[in-house]
């Protein structure tokens, strides 16, 4: 039989190498066990054929020196990867150990060359690929196994001048210390046909990864050619090398030890520590008698492979937990996911910028945000270097192959945009490959708009701090929203030094009103608040009341503070840009904000802010990759004032409020326009029409109202000389009939959207809030059962209404009263059943209120009364 057993299936091989060691154990009788005899066709075994051959006399010393002879000469079931004296003559003349000829080799050394070629167990090359994952065999998928290496044969003794720069090694800087960077087994990595058919590598990853190009069932151990495979002998299969295979470093071992890769690496190491080894500690002194030390094991803090706590025995943040540890040497990425592959079938990947790429990032783009804030990679806290490590460390290799580059996507499901010409060279490690990069991929916290907020809430500088509105962003879940980059918004971020004021719309619909002041807790890393009391007619805070401080996230204080900052969050963002020219801009809770001028010449001005007459100003902004970030002295506070509050108080609408305020409605509890009930408890009166969107209220004057009584356009409720009010008629049909009509004729001065005169012109149509009942043909062609439109256009300055029986209407901008910003909120339940802000009175505990949606409206007078008929 041929020793090259070319096509012999696995199962076959197997039952080869168990009946020799079957003839092993039945030779027990014999003086000596291992002198057997065994069948001729075998060949001789793996240390014979070695040394008889003759280009293999450096592999026999190394065998020899190492006392493996007897075990490679009779016994065993191995796999080895050898070279000839050739390759070791090219080897001595340019390596990483410095060594030019074989006596400088140390004992480590020669293990390492050894140990490291030779798996125990018995493979044919193609069945590499075959494992068994404990239950059954897969087969083609697999592309590593673990080698015959001792983790204790890496163990070195390093002095503190090589150590991390991160306190949890300061304990060893002057004394030094013994450290095994992994306590794992170390694993070889191989190309074959049958696993790369499999996995999908292509012969253009294996360029890229390699460097080589490689023919149809080519094998390769990382980079290293099988230049003659499955020597079969009788305890094993032998494979000629190319070269001299040495152990690759694990990526972090490499990224550490490449000068050009050191600012990537200082950062990496920052999550590092040294731990106890016992067991490897008592291996140890076992075969070395003499040592009294202690072994450590160099861990990195991850929930996979690495750890979880500090070695002071603290727990360490989920935070501060990278993505898994980069030196674990038998890295599975089914222990990040229980979906995800075993050890043999993937590894973990690096994409890790050279220090040009990180210095060019850092000062320029999303880069420059940081340099603003810190000044430098090493003064960039801790508690924010995981986001920008994680978004370059990847769990699989299978998904982050060259291939794949153009599909890959992080944790939260962003882009990465990798391309190959990034690529400025490979690395190919016992856990995983790491690619060198002529570019950084900033996680989308950097360079979007919630860059500037958590950046500066991390921030060791005392200015500008924003921890409040961090806080406020991580609890309300609004991190990835801000992070759309398909999206561009307008965020503003009130700065922990100016959160003195938010006016509680609960509180303020008390008697006794009152206002909060938030605060960072240092000590509990949540924010707290001091209740104020509030005078609403000058808008100033008096004394302190109360404390409401959060405690976890589930109890009331927790609850109340991530609701109020979550209505807050809502009013400070704006879907697009704010420096368009125009003057009103609505937020994502529909809130619209009066904006002046750009950058840090910007003020801004909810409703709130404008009755108070205190406008807020931009003190720092910052151009991100979707949007702008907008630094601000003080909370933008929303309108506190309904439609109602404003119609009922406000003598030029008097008369269509009177108009408004008469519908008796169904029920006494049950009006048509405003209410005040159970899903509609407010500051006061809420219009029943609305429903979480932005409006436009059209209020006629009162001349107006007046004249379309007169004209008989309009009954009103209450006679007016010769005509018979509402409220005096005797028919209950007609008088029905006249509600019905009022009702139909005062909505459509209810027009969903807001528009405003803000410098912009317009020209569209919008829907009211009026039914079309019939077929009869409409200026705007509405159909039946569809909502009545209005034509509205202008210049900017002024607004025309056109009716749906081509009637106009303008806005009048003579008195002022025009783009009034209006507000109803809608609580959990009145605001009389809570007690009061300083818990004075009996109720429902004040904690216990919440916001549960809003409506706002602009308000806006005009000349003519809006008909459709």
């Amino acid at each position: 039989m041929k020793k090259h057993f070319k096509g012999t299936s696995y199962h076959y091989a197997k039952l080869i190498i168990g009946f020799v060691i079957g003839s092993f154990l039945l030779a027990s009788c014999n003086e000596n066990p291992l002198e057997v005899n065994e069948p001729q066709w075998l060949g001789a075994s793996i240390y014979d054929y070695l040394k008889t051959d003759g280009h293999y006399t450096n592999y026999i010393k190394l065998i020899d020196d190492l006392n493996y002879a007897e075990v490679l000469a009779k016994t065993g079931s191995k796999t080895l990867f050898v070279a000839k004296d050739s390759a070791f003559n090219e080897f001595f003349k340019k390596n990483d150990w410095g060594v030019n000829e074989y006596a400088q080799l140390s004992l480590a050394q020669k293990k390492m060359i050894l140990n490291f070629g030779m798996i125990n167990d018995a493979y044919l090359v193609e069945m590499l690929s075959n494992y068994n994952p404990g239950g059954g065999l897969v087969e083609g998928g697999g592309m590593r196994k673990t080698t015959a290496v001792s983790v204790l044969d890496s163990l070195q003794f390093e002095n503190g001048l090589t150590l991390p720069e991160s306190p949890y090694w300061n304990n060893y800087r002057f004394k030094g210390i013994y450290i095994l960077k992994d306590n794992t087994p170390w694993t070889m990595m191989y190309f074959t046909q049958k696993q790369m058919d499999q996995s999908r590598i292509t012969n253009e990853d294996f360029r890229i990864l390699t460097g080589l190009s490689r023919n149809h069932n080519d094998a390769h151990l990382f980079g290293n050619k099988i230049i003659k495979r499955d020597i079969t002998s009788k305890n094993g299969y032998l494979n000629v090398l190319q070269s001299v295979m040495t152990p690759p470093a694990n990526m972090a071992q490499y990224v550490d030890g490449k000068a050009n890769l050191s600012m990537f690496a200082k950062l990496l190491e920052r999550f590092s520590a040294p731990y106890y080894d016992p067991t490897n500690t008592i291996l140890y002194k076992q075969t070395h008698p003499l040592f009294t030390d202690t072994i450590f094991t160099k861990k990195y803090f991850s929930k996979f492979g690495g750890m979880v706590y500090y070695p002071t025995g603290g727990t360490i943040s989920s935070d501060l937990l990278l993505p898994f540890d980069p030196g674990w040497n038998t890295y599975s990425s089914n222990a990040n996911n229980p979906s995800g592959a075993p050890m043999e079938a993937d590894m973990a990947a690096m994409f890790v910028p050279t220090n040009d790429a990180m210095n060019q990032f850092f000062n320029s783009g999303a880069g420059a945000v940081l340099k603003d804030r810190f000044g430098s990679w090493d003064n960039v806290p801790n508690t924010i270097i995981p986001l920008f490590l994680k978004r370059h460390m990847r769990s699989s290799l299978m998904q982050t192959l060259p291939s794949k580059f153009s599909a890959m996507v992080d944790d939260d499901n962003s882009a990465l945009r990798v391309k190959t010409n990034d690529i400025t060279n490979v690395f190919i490690g016992r856990n995983g490959i790491v690619y060198e990069t002529n570019q950084v991929y900033p996680p989308d916290d950097y360079g979007s708009v919630y860059g500037p907020a958590l950046l500066s809430a991390n921030d060791v500088s005392p200015l500008n701090k924003t921890k409040i509105w961090n806080w406020a962003i991580t609890q309300n879940e609004f991190r990835l929203y801000l992070n759309s980059m398909v999206s561009r918004y307008s965020f503003f971020v009130p700065t922990d030094d100016y959160f003195t004021k938010y006016i509680d719309p609960i509180a303020f619909a008390q008697d006794r009103a009152g206002a909060l002041k938030f605060w960072y807790n240092t000590k509990t890393s949540s924010v707290c608040a001091t209740v104020y009391s509030f005078d609403k007619k000058t808008g100033l805070m008096g004394d302190s009341i109360a404390v409401i401080k959060s405690v976890s996230q589930g109890d009331d204080a927790s609850v109340f503070l991530k609701g109020r900052l979550l209505d807050m969050l809502n009013m400070h963002i704006v879907v697009g840009g704010v420096e368009s020219g125009k003057e009103f801009y609505l937020t994502k809770g529909n809130v619209a904000l009066k904006i002046l001028g750009s950058g840090t010449d910007m003020t801004i001005q909810g409703g709130e802010n404008m009755d108070l007459n205190d406008p807020v100003r931009v003190i720092k902004d910052y151009n991100q990759t979707n949007g702008h970030t907008y630094f601000i002295d003080k909370p933008i506070q929303a309108p506190l004032k309904s439609v109602f509050k404003i119609l009922s108080t406000q003598p030029e609408f008097s008369a269509f409020f009177t108009l408004l305020n008469g519908f008796p409605g169904t029920t006494p509890t049950s009006p048509i326009i405003f209410v005040n009930k159970t899903n509609y408890y407010g500051i006061d009166f809420n219009v029943k029409l609305f429903n979480t969107f932005n409006y436009t209220v059209y209020v006629p004057t009162n001349d107006a109202i007046n004249k379309a009584i007169t004209d008989g356009i309009i009954t009103p409720w209450d006679s007016q000389g010769n005509i018979v009010g509402i409220n005096d008629m005797t028919d209950a049909s007609v008088k029905t009939a006249a509600i019905a009509k009022l009702e139909r004729f005062v909505r459509y001065h209810f027009q969903d959207n807001s528009v405003f005169l803000d410098g912009q012109s317009v020209n569209t149509t919008f829907q009211s809030a009026t039914i079309k009942t019939d077929d009869l043909p409409s200026g705007f062609n509405t159909f039946k059962n569809k909502y009545y439109k209005i034509g509205v256009s202008g210049s900017g300055r002024d607004l025309t209404l056109t009716t749906e029986n081509n009637q106009q209407a303008h806005v009048v901008t003579s008195g002022g009263l025009y783009n009034i910003m209006t507000r109803d909120l809608t609580f959990k339940d009145k605001p009389t059943s809570y007690n009061t802000i300083d818990k004075s009175a009996t109720g429902i505990d004040f904690l216990k209120s919440a916001i549960t949606t809003s409506s706002t409206a602009v308000i806006h007078q005009i000349d003519a009364v809006l008909n459709f008929q």
